[in-house]
């Protein structure tokens, strides 16, 4: 997740259709920590629990692993340490294969119908499982002192001299494998097989020479850029945009491939004795107007569609694009993990 992050009244009635009636009930909402889960709790859930009754103790929760690893325990005894929960994608895959997730019933969540293609989870049978939360863009980011040109394309990282000072995360499920794909191999399919994965993985050891840093921290390379110690590489868009207006020499760029998109969904553990009053909280989250006041106060590109938000141009094109998004193909992540890191890292160290 990034380092940062009105009102169409869309099915209030079904929002408040249990009303006050519920006015004792309370649900316990885990998120990831500090700025985020401070401002999800101060601004975006009072809304909630002045609309519906239910009140929403907030809980920080810790890094993905360590947060899958807790739920799987918690379900191992029947129990849920939270009602809903904020997981990446990898984690909402994982803890679907392994049983974890409620079946959510869509007719409790009818904003759904306000989202995007792709962020209403379903499973084998049709049950939800997972609905979108909240997106985020990794671009293609300059320091516009040494390139004032933006990029165009991914392959400008290939095609242009960057004076050997791109920054690129050492990650191989940063996004770069989906890039190259689309960009040189005319889309995801190669990602399927081994040999395709090698294919990409050669692609991107041509970048070598251009590349200064292999970076996992990101704020070394956030530093690097805005003081130009690094022309270019991959990074969040929101972020860098923040530093643009600051004043500061950075630029982000949509390539016309498009931008790297990051992925999170609300979930409900398989055991919260609250699934009613979670399907309502999502509900609320998912709202077009509430998709707004995310956009603006965490800087999240929203998973509501455009025309259904009253966010000017300016805020969107401050998080977001309307152009296709490169999709991560987490299930080959999650599948080839081990093999897929060992040779990205070698790839990095030869």
């Amino acid at each position: 997740m990034p380092n940062s992050i009105i009102h169409i009244a869309l099915t209030t009635a079904l929002v408040l259709g249990t009303g006050h009636a519920a006015c004792a009930e309370e649900i316990t909402v885990s998120a990831w920590g500090g700025f985020f889960e401070e401002t999800l709790r101060e601004v975006i859930y009072p809304g909630f629990t002045e609309e519906s009754g239910i009140t929403v103790r907030s809980i920080a929760q810790p890094a993905d692993q360590a947060w899958l690893t807790q739920l799987t325990n918690a379900a191992r005894a029947k129990t849920a340490p939270a009602d809903v929960s904020l997981v990446a994608e990898e984690v909402l895959i994982r803890g679907k294969d392994i049983g974890l997730w409620a079946e959510l019933d869509g007719a409790n969540i009818p904003n759904t119908a306000t989202l995007i293609d792709g962020f209403a989870m379903s499973g084998d049978e049709g049950g939800l499982y997972g609905i979108g939360a909240l997106t985020w863009y990794t671009t293609f980011v300059t320091n516009t002192d040494a390139f004032p040109e933006a990029p165009t394309s991914w392959a400008d990282l290939w095609n242009r001299d960057w004076d050997g000072k791109l920054g690129i995360t050492s990650n191989s499920n940063s996004g770069l494998m989906e890039a190259t794909a689309l960009t040189f191999f005319g889309g995801y399919d190669i990602m399927e097989t081994r040999e395709g994965l090698e294919q990409i993985i050669a692609k991107i050891a041509e970048l070598k020479p251009q590349v200064q840093l292999w970076y996992r921290d990101e704020g070394q390379f956030q530093q690097g850029l805005e003081a130009g110690e690094l022309t270019g590489g991959l990074y969040y868009h929101d972020v860098t945009t923040l530093s643009a207006k600051d004043g500061l020499p950075v630029a982000s760029t949509f390539p016309k491939e498009g931008g790297i998109l990051g992925e999170a969904y609300w979930i409900v553990p398989r055991d919260s004795e609250h699934v009613g009053a979670a399907e309502q909280f999502i509900n609320y989250m998912i709202r077009p107007d509430v998709q707004a006041e995310l956009a603006r106060n965490l800087g999240i590109a929203p998973v509501a569609r455009r025309e259904t938000m009253d966010l000017s141009d300016e805020e969107f094109a401050a998080v977001a694009s309307t152009g296709t998004p490169i999709r991560m193909q987490t299930h080959i992540h999650l599948r080839e993990r081990d093999w897929l890191t060992d040779a990205y890292l070698e790839m990095i160290s030869r």
